[in-house]
């Protein structure tokens, strides 16, 4: 959660970003952070610790391919697949950077957001500072919340809740993925292979992608980019409605089964109405 919550920071909130001493920098702290991470704890560090390991192993949960008991690959649902999420400390808090930060993201883009700093007589590196760290928060605050007011089964603490309801999460935070990165992976993506294939700007064509140049077809056909990002927001939030009311079904009392889930049902909803506005209004 820090690790990524540093890479947002550095990404959203940092004066500047894009100076190649800061990310220089920010990839010698990164790089040194994991080898000596790796040659203290071994492979579980990475597993445990690297930012990015961590982030791409929650989203391929939600992959169709999975491994049974005896390691042969198979066929499951991808739901399914989310459900065996195992709920590690600090996962509430991983599904929280990664859904306020994008949030945020969004947020920061909106006509509100714009005319706030520019009035406002506080520089914006602190007002984003300040307002990363409250979206991420109030991310993770409220959906622990929601998570830790339904009845939970005899012996199991609330405090314990939050971390089993996390992965149901997973499938808005890949929704806003999609909908907040998605030109900026189809554009920058094709400006990334052309530059793999001349790294240093010498000329050359290592790849043969050097001629390889973004299309912008997004641009031409705004009305089918605005249906994929909805599209992407409302079937992230009612996968995630469904994983979080199977989870809640096998850990609530019988007696509690239907009003049990309604805090949890509050928290989706806000996050379901938030995400839409910060969409439009980006």
């Amino acid at each position: 959660a820090v690790g990524l919550y540093a890479f947002v920071w550095f990404e959203l909130a940092y004066e500047y970003p894009t100076e190649l001493g800061s990310v220089r920098f920010w990839c010698a702290v990164y790089v040194g952070a994991m080898l000596v991470g790796g040659a203290v704890f071994g492979n579980r560090f990475y597993e445990h610790g690297d930012p990015f390991e961590v982030f791409s192993s929650l989203i391929a949960k939600l992959s169709p391919w999975a491994r049974d008991e005896e390691g042969r690959l198979v066929l499951r649902s991808p739901l399914a697949n989310l459900s065996t999420t195992a709920p590690q400390p600090g996962l509430v808090a991983v599904v929280g950077v990664l859904f306020g930060s994008t949030a945020f993201d969004s947020f920061r883009e909106s006509t509100f957001w714009v005319r706030f700093y520019q009035d406002a007589s506080i520089g914006k590196v602190y007002l984003d500072n300040v307002a990363l760290l409250v979206f991420v928060v109030l991310a993770g605050g409220l959906f622990a919340l929601g998570s830790a007011l339904t009845p939970s089964a005899e012996g199991l603490a609330r405090r314990e809740l939050p971390r089993l309801y996390a992965h149901s999460i997973i499938p808005i935070i890949l929704g806003y993925f999609v909908a907040h990165y998605l030109t900026l992976f189809v554009d920058v993506g094709t400006q990334t292979l052309a530059r793999a294939s001349d790294p240093f700007g010498k000329g050359w064509d290592i790849l043969g992608t050097a001629a390889v140049e973004p299309s912008y077809w997004f641009s031409y056909h705004p009305t089918v980019l605005a249906t994929i990002k909805v599209s992407a927001v409302v079937v992230g939030h009612v996968a995630a409605a469904v994983v979080a009311h199977d989870r809640a079904v096998a850990l609530l009392p019988r007696k509690h089964q239907v009003v049990g889930q309604i805090p949890l049902l509050v928290a989706m909803i806000a996050f379901t109405a938030g995400g839409l506005y910060l969409l439009f209004s980006a």
